[in-house]
């Protein structure tokens, strides 16, 4: 896709971070933007600075484990604009799980991040995919993964690695069968990166449902992007962040050349993938990746 004019965008997890850079350099380039989120108050925020600097844009409340409330972000998208050009799938959350071994985590834990991160994209799938393929115009599914899951698995996340890896296959598998449709939707996914973005991931408890609390209060918490830095400091790494404009610069940028991996790998997530896969090939027991 060349040219987004008038292209018609869905972004959830659209109030901040990278949902809400890649609407917003969307709607810069003459897109018809819907950001779609769970957080009213930060959606409006959203839309006001967005409004301050001249940038059209829709706001949505939006609660992607509800299908229901995709279905009405899919109807009223198709009301306001009668098509949807692309679908960015991209609402996630983190548990607090970094305290616990797997069997000790809630079940609450579970289903929320489940909830949350697959669900959302099964969702937007079920609810957005059937009147992209009626359209029979060019037009993109992009999910949002991560390297932990995706690639490879922090034993500190077990959740989060759980439902990313979950998305990498359920958007491995839509690829491969609009590929076969030789569909005028195609497919990518989505790594943010290539190095810890500067989101509100690390607060996500302030959205957790009041129908699945914390089970176990957790000893050690990491809420915001500093104290990440400061905890990778502590043992004596350098610690690299990146920004969400960044990583839309990056994704618009594939979605132009027609990419399926949007993946910004660096140095030391290359190298601890190519040592997932060494172990794969010579049956040697796997190592835990190092924090990147």
């Amino acid at each position: 896709m060349k040219d987004f004019k008038d292209k018609v965008a869905v972004v959830t997890g659209g109030a901040s971070g990278v949902g809400f850079a890649i609407g917003k350099k969307l709607a810069t380039k003459g897109a018809k933007v819907i950001l779609a989120d769970i957080e009213e108050d930060a959606l409006n925020a959203s839309l006001a600075r967005l409004e301050s600097e001249g940038i059209s844009a829709t706001v949505k409340v939006t609660d992607v484990t509800n299908f229901s409330s995709v279905q009405e972000l899919a109807s009223e998208t198709q009301s306001l604009y009668g098509k949807v050009h692309l679908l960015f799938n991209n609402a996630g959350v983190a548990p607090q799980e970094a305290s616990f071994n797997i069997w000790d985590l809630s079940l609450n834990d579970w289903e929320w991040g489940m909830k949350v991160n697959v669900w959302g994209v099964i969702h937007g799938i079920k609810a957005f995919l059937p009147t992209m393929l009626e359209q029979k115009e060019e037009s993109r599914v992009i999910n949002t993964t991560s390297g932990n899951g995706g690639l490879i698995t922090y034993p500190s996340t077990p959740i989060y690695a759980t439902t990313k890896a979950a998305v990498t296959r359920i958007t491995e598998a839509l690829y491969f069968q609009l590929q076969a449709l030789q569909s005028s939707v195609k497919v990518s996914i989505l790594f943010p990166g290539p190095h810890t973005v500067e989101t509100d991931l690390f607060s996500s408890n302030r959205n957790r449902p009041k129908d699945l609390p914390q089970g176990k209060e957790p000893t050690f918490k990491i809420e915001t992007i500093e104290a990440m830095k400061e905890m990778v400091s502590a043992m004596g790494k350098e610690f690299k962040s990146t920004k969400p404009e960044e990583v839309a610069d990056f994704c618009i940028k594939g979605i132009n050349q027609d990419k399926y991996w949007l993946l910004p790998l660096n140095q030391g997530s290359e190298q601890a993938y190519k040592n997932y896969v060494k172990s794969i090939f010579t049956k040697q027991n796997p190592e835990p990746p190092e924090i990147l």
